[in-house]
């Protein structure tokens, strides 16, 4: 019994012994592609003399699959731009490595850096053998503010390790991620006629008018006489080819509300001091093209006086705009009469300090231009306001509606 027992021990020990050496080819064997890639591009295949390509084009494949897998469980919008095959040379050797890459480009929401969401998928790769290669700003489609990055998998080379592109990432912020329904109903809705917008109240700060001058809408400007910039705004905006207008300040109806103290035009005034008033200004704003009426609702409704300051107009070939501050103006009547160029506000966009509140203004003046054929509104050089034209103009101009200068609606 004894002898037996040893036997089976024997038998025991070498098939411990068989299974680990079994155990650890295996380990070995994972171990060396882990760590050499299965391909060393130093060491290339030859072929009659010559030497072969190195396909990596079955592991850059898998980096893109693996790589979609990220990209879309951030619900963000993927458009490929291109994909194909690349030969990418070993000066080592004079070998060449065959590689598969595509470009593509991601739309991020608009409240995401591009470059932050480069770096949110940098983050997601650790683990899944795929390698973050390398990023810098970048343009899409040649014309929007971008972060591109460049991602793809590690290959033998030599002792070391070697970097082949499969995916070139471009993130850019796409303005209608997040949006509701409503809101890309508007977007994607087709406005015709012409719209003019006119920038009211400048003058006291130069900064947000260079930006506005610096948008791709011909805005025009109205400007207040007297303050700290006014005939540094008036030189930006003609050196721009922009509309420049005098706003001319008028009386409201409630003079605890005025705002321009002399500068004004007020209902004790004789005509003739009306009219030197505003030939005063004129010749303070010289270059102004037109003239509308800041505040104004008590002017707005007085013939006599509205006359006087026409009459000025009138003599200097300069256009009045009635900015219709009261209902029962009849200061575009009183121009038309005597033969003044003139047009009339149709609406006011930003009483309302939220940018998005703006945004619903202009939609429906652009419907009421679609309807009448042109429509001409006033917004001011507000922060907000400014912030707002910045963040949507190139969704404004997706609309087809036709931003003109208020010249182009003088009647």
């Amino acid at each position: 019994m004894a002898r037996k027992k040893r036997k089976k021990v024997k038998t025991r020990f070498w098939f411990f012994c068989l299974l680990f050496v079994v155990v650890a080819a295996i380990g070995c064997g994972i171990l060396y592609s882990l760590f050499s890639g299965g391909k060393d591009v130093l060491d290339p295949d030859s072929k009659d003399g010559k030497k072969q390509p190195i396909s990596v084009v079955a592991e850059c494949t898998e980096a893109q699959r693996n790589l979609d897998s990220i990209l879309l469980r951030q619900k963000w919008q993927l458009v490929e731009k291109s994909r194909g095959r690349k030969e990418i040379p070993v000066p080592e050797t004079g070998g060449v490595v065959l590689t598969s890459e595509r470009t593509v480009g991601v739309g991020v929401p608009e409240e995401l850096d591009p470059k932050d969401a480069a770096e949110l998928i940098k983050s997601k790769l650790v683990g899944t053998g795929l390698v973050y290669i390398g990023g810098e700003k970048a343009l899409y489609n040649e014309k929007y503010d971008a972060y591109k990055c460049q991602i793809g998998v590690a290959v033998k080379a030599g002792r070391g390790k070697r970097n082949f592109v499969s995916d070139t990432l471009i993130f850019f912020n796409n303005l209608n991620l997040g949006k509701t329904k409503e809101q890309l109903d508007k977007v994607q809705r087709h406005y015709e006629g012409k719209l003019a917008i006119v920038i009211d109240d400048c003058g006291t700060d130069i900064k947000p008018i260079r930006t506005l001058l610096n948008l791709d809408i011909p805005f025009n400007f109205s400007i207040l006489p007297g303050k700290d910039f006014s005939s540094d705004i008036l030189a930006a905006v003609n050196g721009k080819g922009r509309v420049a207008l005098l706003h001319l300040p008028m009386e409201p109806i409630n003079r605890a509300a005025m705002s321009e103290g002399s500068n004004t035009i007020v209902s004790e005034m004789t005509d003739a001091q009306a009219a030197s008033l505003t030939k005063r200004h004129l010749q303070n704003l010289y270059g102004v093209v037109g003239v509308n009426n800041h505040q104004g609702s008590k002017i707005t409704v007085d013939r006599n006086k509205m006359k006087a300051v026409l009459e000025v107009l009138k003599q200097q070939n300069i256009f009045f705009l009635d900015s219709k501050t009261n209902g029962e103006t009849i200061a575009r009547d009183v121009a038309r009469e005597m033969g003044v160029k003139t047009c009339m506000n149709d609406k006011f966009l930003d009483n309302s300090t939220n940018p998005e509140a703006i945004r619903e203004e202009v939609y429906k003046v652009m419907a009421m231009a679609e309807r009448n054929g042109s429509a001409i509104a006033i917004c001011h050089a507000r922060p907000n306001t400014v912030a707002m034209w910045q963040k949507y103009v190139d969704e404004f101009k997706a609309t087809g509606i036709t931003f003109v200068p208020v010249t182009d609606l003088l009647y």
